[in-house]
């Protein structure tokens, strides 16, 4: 069985590491890392002006029509070589969303322009009540005759200082179940009565508060029906948790394997322990299976079958088994674990540490855990609802 992508994603790995040899120094993921914020719009911009932004949309949308493995082969190398590159993944969902579920209007008015990168989109699921699971969203859209009037609090909405949109879900109706009252708009960051908050986590990224203090919102900027959001959130969910975290996992295990293979001062290399040895071996195994669960989402994408719960399946396994390894590799190496890559004595050029601050949060983007069990229990396996 061949597990290679193919010579045009081959082509892409060539090309994409070329453009970061040329646009993105060292000194730029240093100040990428230490910004936190996920998106650097003059990199943004140079992606964009080479065709990559929009690579896998129809060309009648300004993409290149590049096939599933060859945009799989793009995220990769940008987020293994430590580009800023969350603003890039939020526009290609969203991007993709509006051309399968938005209107002519979404498609000639924001298409376009995330294409040439003239915009962003932040993501606004999450609630200060209802995290993760989206379903419970309590931020209010009411009618106000041709608008719609927003108010409510979002959470954890990364990149909304920085982009011009946020795609946010809001509750519209409260006479159903809470999954049919939920409704898609386009809510401009500079609205009059939208105030965002920085919020920095433990994993070094730089997220936001929104809050909404009547925010008039025109219905042309509504994604899907009224009450009938469920289904554009759970269409835009999927591209996202078929992402996973492989191609971090794929990283750590390389930057581990090479500390683990250096001599220490007492001559001796930490590959000679056991319990090194089979740590690395644990924590190939748990890179090697998201990376396949990954190219899963990626054929059936390529193949167009219907991706089910397949996503959640991915990144319900990343994420966990990603986090298993962060705290047993702290547990073996101890407290120079937890020194920063640019501090004397630093191990596996400061993975281990930037790893077990990172991973508790990615079991809680785009899902938590229990909830994408959840979904795989009702969508894979047939069993009743949790929730």
């Amino acid at each position: 069985m061949d597990f290679r992508l193919g010579e045009k994603a081959e082509d892409v790995k060539r090309e994409i590491r070329a453009f970061l040899e040329e646009h993105f120094s060292e000194a730029d993921r240093k100040e990428a890392a230490e910004d936190g914020g996920g998106h650097d719009w003059d990199l943004y911009r140079k992606l964009a002006a080479g065709g990559w932004v929009s690579a896998g949309w129809p060309k009648e949308f300004g993409g290149q029509d590049r096939n599933p493995y060859e945009t799989l082969t793009l995220y990769w190398e940008l987020c293994k070589a430590g580009f800023p590159w969350i603003g890039l993944l939020n526009n290609g969902f969203i991007g993709h969303t509006l051309m399968v579920m938005g209107t002519d209007f979404h498609r000639e008015e924001f298409v376009p322009k995330i294409a040439a990168g003239e915009i962003a989109f932040a993501l606004g699921y999450s609630e200060p009540g209802s995290g993760s699971d989206v379903a419970n969203a309590r931020v209010a859209a009411t009618p106000d005759g041709d608008d719609w009037l927003i108010n409510g609090e979002k959470m954890w909405t990364t990149t909304a200082h920085t982009a011009q949109y946020i795609f946010m879900l809001t509750r519209t109706s409260t006479q159903d179940r809470p999954h049919r009252g939920l409704t898609l708009f386009l809510v401009p960051t500079d609205a009059e009565g939208v105030e965002i908050t920085a919020i920095h986590t433990m994993g070094g990224e730089r997220s936001n508060g929104v809050s909404l203090s009547n925010v008039r919102i025109p219905d042309s900027y509504r994604v899907g029906e009224v009450d009938k959001g469920w289904s554009v959130v759970r269409f835009a969910l999927g591209l996202e948790q078929a992402m996973g975290y492989a191609d971090l996992q794929e990283r750590f295990i390389q930057n581990a394997g090479a500390w683990a293979l250096e001599t220490g001062a007492d001559g001796r290399r930490p590959f000679e322990d056991s319990r090194i040895k089979e740590q690395l071996g644990q924590t190939a195994i748990h890179a090697e299976v998201s990376r396949l669960l990954r190219h899963r989402s990626t054929w059936l994408a390529a193949e167009g079958k219907d991706l089910a719960a397949k996503g959640a399946m991915t990144k319900s396994f990343s994420g966990t088994s990603y986090l298993d390894d962060a705290q047993s590799w702290m547990d073996l190496v101890g407290p120079a674990g937890l020194l920063k890559e640019d501090e004397d004595g630093a191990l596996a050029e400061g993975n281990f540490d930037e790893a077990f601050r990172q991973t508790p949060v990615n079991t809680i983007y785009g899902g938590t855990v229990e909830i994408l069990r959840s979904l795989i229990a009702e969508v894979e396996l047939g069993l009743p609802k949790s929730r």
